[in-house]
């Protein structure tokens, strides 16, 4: 058996969503072949074949997956296809894990990085899933390790911020931040304990998403901002989360940004540097916007939306919940793209598209070869 991954070197994305099958579900592949095409917040990827084998799909088509997990399996033959399939089944059936716990893989993966204990959440539950696991994590009472550094101080009637997510998008807000005399970032919760007592510019990270509560009941923030720009699954979770606790969101709004005449826009949103919203725009929940966006005169956006940078529409735009956009983008006026949709870098979109669609672009190969000399 042997592991496909997607090839790619973009250090920004941690996941990518397939949205093409080249070749069916346990189908002969040769070497080099093309058997899928996975998008990241980036690009549209395709991934080769790395040798001869059957094909074992990974995902369903419109799946996001993990970058650093492989999204398919070759085989030498059907047996062994078959062999692993049944495995896989059996583990599942019956529990696979040394603590006696009946969870799928994700829900193990998940519940390792909410620090949620599967034993206590399966007595008696069946099989645990990834939602059970966030459920739990959501009610769950914060245990925090004692040793974690303290927020930071604000001066009186400034917003305290905690944003959540320690990756890079973290330094983009705090810089849009530090720009503001009535905001300020005072600590940053991330999922990842090895990211724990660490900072990220300054800003310390005091543990986990679960410690919102926990702060919020403290009286130790005013607002959350959820710092994740690659997962538009993740930013809708928390932001689900954080409703789920009673937390505000706070916009993130860049100094350069241009809101213009009638603009109506909800909360949660991080807005880069130099974006543009047109006159009368409606803006939702939730959404992380680029920087050199600009969305024009009577657009309608709606929440949980991310985006590349320099992302470009005309007037009388609609664009629904839970779409990501790559970057380089431009839309003609009139479009609507459905919820759920993806667009992938260098699109130019003439034409409205259906919710839960992806619009895929091919990426130019150039190469790089020496100067002449004069």
């Amino acid at each position: 058996m042997t592991a496909v991954h997607v090839p790619t070197s973009d250090v920004n994305s941690e996941f990518g969503v397939i949205v093409a099958w080249e070749i069916e579900d346990r189908a002969d592949v040769t070497a080099g072949d093309v058997i899928a095409e996975v998008e990241t917040s980036k690009a549209i990827l395709e991934v080769v074949a790395p040798e001869d084998g059957i094909l074992l799909h990974g995902g369903a088509l419109g799946a996001e997956v993990r970058l650093t997990e492989p999204i398919a399996h070759l085989f030498d033959d059907v047996a062994a296809l078959d062999a692993f399939l049944a495995e896989r089944a059996a583990q599942a059936a019956d529990g696979a894990g040394d603590d006696g716990v009946r969870a799928s893989e994700p829900a193990r993966r998940r519940a390792a990085e909410l620090g949620i204990d599967l034993a206590a959440l399966g007595a008696g539950s069946g099989l645990v899933t990834v939602r059970m696991v966030e459920e739990a994590a959501a009610t769950a009472a914060p245990a925090a390790p004692a040793d974690l550094p303290p927020l930071l101080d604000a001066p009186a009637g400034v917003q305290r911020i905690v944003l959540i997510g320690a990756g890079l998008g973290a330094t983009q807000v705090i810089d849009i931040l530090e720009q503001s005399e009535t905001q300020r970032a005072v600590a940053i919760v991330d999922d990842s304990p090895e990211r724990w007592g660490a900072d990220v510019l300054g800003v310390p990270v005091v543990g986990g998403s679960d410690r919102l509560g926990e702060l919020f009941e403290q009286g130790a923030l005013d607002a959350v901002v959820i710092a994740i720009s690659t997962s538009v699954p993740a930013r809708t979770r928390l932001r689900e989360l954080c409703q789920i606790r009673g937390i505000p969101l706070a916009n993130a709004i860049d100094s350069s940004a241009r809101i213009g005449r009638g603009v109506q826009m909800g909360t949660g949103n991080i807005i880069c540097a130099f974006c543009h919203f047109g006159v009368e725009a409606r803006i939702g929940d939730n959404n992380f916007f680029s920087a050199y966006n600009s969305f024009e005169h009577h657009n309608v956006l709606g929440s949980d939306i991310s985006t590349g940078p320099a992302c470009v529409t005309s007037g009388l735009v609609t664009v629904g919940d839970r779409v990501r956009m790559g970057t380089g983008i431009f839309i003609q006026p009139h479009v609507e793209l459905g919820d759920g949709v993806q667009v992938a870098s260098g699109a130019i979109v003439l034409s409205s598209v259906p919710a839960d669609h992806a619009i895929k672009t091919k990426l130019v190969t150039t190469s790089v070869v020496p100067l002449r000399a004069s």
